[in-house]
């Protein structure tokens, strides 16, 4: 381009691209490093590749590369470039792309009207019309390593003839990079790819590299960029290796956004690329940040906004509020029992009517909600090219029996294996777990991450700390025995993408593949279907907050990081991720996608897992009642209201389900004149109404939980439903003492005790 590049230079200074000073810098860097004028401008950040195209275009007439392959509709012919030595083609920087016709050849070019190009192609095709078309010098780097991938891989025996065409038919449909498919099929080990990669480009392969210069790792290099922007694009700068050149590990050589990143930091430096996979770029960044993760996992929402952390239990107010009105009762029992007595028992009993008539107009509005059903249709007109990659994070704790159960449910999900960011989050001293994840061979797209030993060992914790590693744009969180449905992922896509700006999180449900196990599981699955079907699409309908569920819920990831992540000293860390979301402005939507997982199937494993929910609700409830007011106006009434009744109305229903029913049970067995007298007529009542109507309603919601998924089977167990709340209130008032006692212990529940899970097992072996 050296004939065309005044004509460059007049136009960049006409237009206002630049300045003379800024123009003769980059002329100055063309000639220190040989490169070509484009390149210098975009390595001193003065204009991207891409603005320097479409600006030579302007001038000579010249159409982009990526336009010609849309407007035309036309597929690159790699074979016509065997006929060119793929030195050669670096070294003139072109690429003959396609026969437009039978005497005419399309050309990349990253110069146009190049000569030295034009006389290597008449050499072999003396009379051939040469249609110019432009492209970046990364394009023509990546189609030249691409044209020769093919015969390294093929002509080595590295892979057959039916792989190479799966690969290819996966890269047409997916539009991603062929060193992303091939390892992903297992077809090769990402070092292989690597090795073949540095044959191709000449450049070092990180790992194998020796000497001072690439062990000296500059840390305080390595610290000018944010870890979360290194990790997502793949590369970390190492080491000056002369006074303007910096040598930096990739994973793609071609990425110009890695690119753009080390040039907005170092403006005309040179780069010197040393290829890695991307577990040596985790394993360093684990290296290099573990204390800086671990200490943001557990301190980061805390230290942002500490009336969002549930680090301290009780506020100052609070205590001073719980002994206000505890002194108000012992003060109005001390003067007229009678009457405080009525009035306490009256109060309990409107508040239990009212949740259940809450929860009733919340369940009708769900059950006749259609208008959140994703079909099979939507699901398929997905565009797997526009498919994004997608961060799942798998926290797993003393979990060897069913880690292979998540490995065997993520292969099947129906999204590109290539766009999955698996993070398996395990603690770094629970060696069992980490044995059983490692002997049952998972896919290459999923990455260990071992989080730091610490208190507290929290899920919310470990979910933060692979939040610094996550590279999807969206991002899920699967417990490791769960089984999500194969289309689950592009439903949240689906639903993202056609929902409002401000939706930052959509629910799949939850369910039982054990339901029918014994009354445990029966009971559980009656629970999650109303939840789950008709609640949550009520409220979503409504427009009020929703408390997640701790699994199947998906993020916009970077509206997750805004929202500082995780309470790790909150329990039920989704349900308070919920109504924090809520409060910023966002909203959280559902799906109709299912996540099958082990429900409980031993009751002293239940209590403690219930437990710990309830003491996460008491938690979040506590929380986000420290500046009631301010909640409000930043709720709203309604969504305030719903709060209250959702959160706090769950907790004391199961708290004072137990006392009414023992009052009742009392005056049935005794007929105690002294009660009948102690409760006034309109208080009796409502208690009444309590006992038949409210209580009805309840199992009424659990009958209609049946209806959606057709477990018929199940009906008859939802008239057990007053018992199911009694075990509810056992673990409630565990929570209760937990709260007090040890407030951020997690009380672990033990998964693989179902026989259905280990027939599963049996089965998938």
């Amino acid at each position: 381009m050296r004939d065309f590049q005044p004509q460059i230079e007049a136009k960049l200074l006409e237009s206002g691209c630049l300045t003379s000073e800024q123009l003769q810098k980059a002329i100055d860097l063309q000639a220190k490093i040989s490169c070509s004028l484009g390149k210098a401008l975009w390595s001193l950040n003065f204009l991207t590749q891409a603005e320097f195209l479409h600006l030579i275009g302007t001038i000579s007439g010249h159409i982009l590369l990526t336009d010609w392959l849309v407007v035309s509709g036309s597929v690159l012919d790699f074979s016509i470039a065997k006929t060119f030595e793929p030195a050669y083609l670096r070294e003139l920087g072109f690429f003959p792309c396609a026969w437009q016709d039978s005497n005419t050849l399309v050309v990349a070019v990253e110069e146009p009207n190049n000569i030295a190009i034009r006389q290597a192609i008449r050499s072999h095709w003396s009379q051939v019309k040469i249609y110019e078309v432009l492209a970046t010098e990364n394009q023509i780097f990546s189609l030249v390593f691409e044209e020769n991938l093919a015969a390294e891989l093929l002509d080595k025996g590295r892979l057959t003839v039916a792989q190479w065409q799966e690969a290819q038919a996966i890269q047409q449909r997916t539009g991603s990079p062929l060193g992303e498919i091939l390892p992903r099929l297992n077809y090769l080990r990402p070092i292989d790819y690597v090795e073949v990669l540095s044959l191709l480009t000449g450049l070092s392969i990180f790992s194998r590299l020796a000497g001072a210069g690439i062990r000296q790792i500059d840390l305080k290099l390595m610290h000018r960029f944010d870890p979360q922007v290194m990790m997502g694009d793949r590369f970390i700068p190492l080491a000056w290796v002369k006074p303007h050149a910096l040598m930096v590990l990739v994973h793609d050589p071609f990425d110009l956004v890695v690119e753009a990143a080390i040039y907005a930091q170092f403006p005309g430096v040179e780069l010197v690329k040393v290829l890695g996979t991307e577990n040596d770029i985790t394993r360093m960044l684990d290296t290099c940040y573990r204390q800086e993760f671990s200490r943001r996992a557990i301190y980061q929402l805390m230290a942002r906004s500490p009336k969002d952390s549930a680090a301290r239990v009780f506020t100052p107010a609070q205590i001073a509020v719980g002994y206000i009105l505890f002194a108000i009762v012992l003060w109005g029992l001390a003067f007229d029992w009678w009457h405080t007595l009525a009035f306490l028992i009256a109060a309990l009993n409107i508040f239990f009517g009212g949740a259940v008539m809450f929860k009733l107009i919340l369940s009708l509005i769900g059950a006749a909600d259609r208008t959140h059903q994703i079909t099979k249709v939507e699901v398929n007109s997905i565009d797997e090219q526009t498919l994004p990659t997608y961060t799942v994070l798998v926290p797993v704790y003393n979990e060897p029996e069913v880690t292979p159960i998540l490995i065997d449910a993520l292969s099947k999900l129906d999204y590109p294996h290539e766009k999955l960011d698996v993070l398996l989050l395990l603690e770094e001293k629970d060696l069992a777990t980490i044995n059983a994840a490692q002997a049952a061979n998972p896919p290459r797209y999923i990455r260990f991450i071992y989080i730091p030993d610490s208190h507290p060992k929290t899920k919310p914790k470990a979910c933060n700390y692979g939040l610094s590693f996550a590279r999807g744009e969206y991002l899920t969180i699967y417990d490791a025995e769960d089984i999500p449905d194969p289309d689950q992922l592009k439903k949240a896509i689906y639903a993202f993408r056609n929902g409002s700006p401000d939706l930052v999180c959509v629910q799949a449900a939850l369910n039982y593949y054990n339901r029918d196990e014994n009354f445990l599981t029966r009971m559980f699955t009656l629970e999650y279907s109303y939840w789950f079907d008709y609640l949550l699409p009520g409220l979503e309908t409504l427009g009020l907050p929703i408390p997640l569920g701790g699994t199947s819920n998906h993020f916009r990831t970077d509206r997750l990081r805004e929202l500082g992540g995780w309470d790790p000293f909150n329990v039920t860390e989704d349900a308070d991720l919920g109504i924090r979301a809520s409060k910023r402005g966002y909203t959280v939507g559902v799906i109709n996608s299912t996540t099958y997982e082990e429900a409980n199937c031993e009751f002293k494993n239940w209590v403690r897992q219930r437990s710990r929910w309830i003491k996460g609700y008491m938690q979040t409830w506590l929380v986000h009642n420290r500046a009631p007011l301010k909640s409000l106006r930043k709720l709203g009434l309604k969504s305030w209201l719903a709060y209250q009744f959702l959160i706090g109305g769950t907790v004391l229903i199961f708290l004072i389900s137990p006392i009414l029913w023992v009052l009742l049970i009392y005056w049935l067995a005794t007929r105690a004149y002294w009660l009948e007298n102690l409760i006034p007529g309109w208080v009796l009542y409502i208690s009444l109404f309590n006992l038949s109507i409210s209580n009805a309603l309840g199992i009424y919601l659990n009958m209609i939980a049946v209806f959606r998924r057709r477990y018929y089977k199940l009906l008859l167990y939802a008239l057990l439903n007053p018992l199911y709340w009694q075990f509810h209130s056992i673990a409630a008032y565990l929570a209760l003492w937990q709260l007090f006692a040890k407030p951020y212990y997690w009380e672990k529940t033990i998964h693989g005790l179902s026989k259905f899970t280990k027939t599963y097992l049996q089965f998938s072996e």
